[in-house]
């Protein structure tokens, strides 16, 4: 089952709390639209401005940004199909909240995950060399005109494999929690 990403955001009155009466909350997006703007005439009132004074997510939130953007954001990236960790996965690679949306809804970005591909293997090999071999594995080794045959396979430096593959396609190695993704966007 995917789960959907959730961010938590710090919501405050603006004017509230340049006053030095705080009155925020923590709220977790994504939340039913109709939900939110009820939380959010609680928190703000009604034509007032809000201030998002913290928040836990990927990427930058500023602190005027529009949570009901940002309410919609996450409704669309749950659409992706991609879990939570594969989108952290992404925006530890490109920041760029814009640029990895962009990714996703043109399908120009790549992830694997590591452990599961090379689950089983030699834990004896160096993290450079596992990345070259799972880049072969999963076909994305575009440096031959052919598959690697078989014979040839123990006499690869997948070690130098990676390292050409990451210099020229991007592919970058990213840690979220205790899985290893390969990423390229």
């Amino acid at each position: 089952m995917v789960e959907i990403m959730t961010m938590k955001i710090y919501l405050s009155n603006l004017a509230r709390y340049t006053a030095g009466r705080e009155n925020g909350k923590w709220l977790q997006l994504p939340m039913d639209s109709d939900k939110l703007e009820s939380v959010y005439s609680d928190i703000v009132g009604k034509n007032q401005e809000h201030i998002i004074l913290d928040y836990d997510a990927p990427f930058n939130i500023s602190e005027y940004e529009n949570i009901f953007v940002l309410n919609e954001i996450l409704e669309n990236i749950s659409d992706c199909g991609l879990d939570d960790d594969m989108l952290t996965a992404l925006f530890k690679v490109n920041p760029d909240r814009d640029e990895v949306l962009e990714a996703i809804e043109n399908g120009t970005f790549d992830i694997i995950n590591v452990d599961e591909v090379s689950s089983g293997w030699n834990v004896s090999l160096d993290s450079e060399e596992v990345f070259g071999m799972v880049l072969n594995e999963e076909g994305y080794n575009n440096l031959f005109s052919q598959p690697i045959p078989e014979e040839m396979i123990d006499y690869m430096d997948f070690a130098q494999i990676y390292t050409c593959l990451s210099v020229n396609d991007g592919w970058q190695p990213v840690d979220v929690g205790n899985v290893t993704y390969l990423v390229r966007i």
